[in-house]
């Protein structure tokens, strides 16, 4: 609600906020201070504002902080799955810009990653990791880069492992993404990698969206969470597809 009020107006005061939302100027500052932390707001004396990011940026930030416990442990489990010395694509999924906070705290040094995210680039480029940035065109709802240039990158490249978003899945279509050139950079993610690992909240399942990308045969695992439905567990499961629950 923080955000959404910000994005109306630009700059709120903690008074404001606490009349509006009817809680204490304690918790107002708590959430202002990790919206702070995550990059999502500047504090201001006595409120906040809007960082200078561009519209696109704002549609990729609100994604992060929907059903962002999930995601939070969805991301432990990404790096888990990393051993040093492993070259990895994450793509731009906002599950995935969780899990370079989980880099953070990791042993892991001797990684490289290749993302089409230019936000999860800068995250990533703050802790020292090599970074391969794909060329092409950015996005404005998603900050990611597709496009041909991002297309013959990827035909040029083989990678370990790749962890991958979506936006839905049904047993017919596979797993969706609502942009045909989205779609089209997640085909050659898969075609780079040797194990390839779909991340995503169980509210995904049973969702549907515009372009299909992958059916389970064409990946090993997915990392979800616990409330995935008990039916899609099973057909994957039966589609040869390990199934991780965070």
């Amino acid at each position: 609600m923080i955000l959404d009020l910000l994005q109306k107006k630009g700059k709120v005061t903690v008074n404001e906020l606490t009349k509006q939302l009817r809680v204490s100027s304690v918790t107002i500052r708590k959430d202002l201070d990790f919206l702070e932390a995550n990059g999502s707001i500047v504090r201001t004396h006595g409120g906040a504002m809007l960082p200078d990011h561009s519209r696109s940026e704002w549609n990729f930030l609100k994604k992060i902080h929907q059903r962002e416990n999930e995601k939070k442990r969805i991301a432990k489990k990404i790096v888990s799955l990393i051993e040093d010395g492993d070259t990895v694509i994450l793509d731009s999924s906002s599950t995935n810009y969780y899990a370079t906070f989980e880099l953070r705290k990791s042993d892991l040094s001797m990684i490289t990653v290749v993302t089409n995210n230019v936000f999860i680039a800068g995250k990533l480029i703050e802790l020292g990791i090599e970074v391969l940035v794909l060329g092409g065109v950015v996005r404005e709802n998603s900050l990611s880069l597709v496009g041909p240039w991002a297309l013959r990158f990827l035909e040029e490249i083989n990678v370990d492992k790749a962890f991958l978003g979506t936006t839905g899945f049904s047993a017919e279509k596979g797993f969706m993404t609502p942009s045909v050139v989205e779609a089209d950079v997640k085909k050659a993610m898969i075609r780079s990698a040797s194990k390839v690992y779909i991340v995503t909240d169980s509210t995904k399942f049973n969702r549907s969206a515009f372009a299909s990308f992958a059916l389970p045969e064409d990946i090993d695992g997915v990392i979800t969470d616990e409330n995935i439905p008990k039916d899609y567990e099973t057909l994957l499961i039966e589609r040869g597809v390990q199934v991780y629950k965070a």
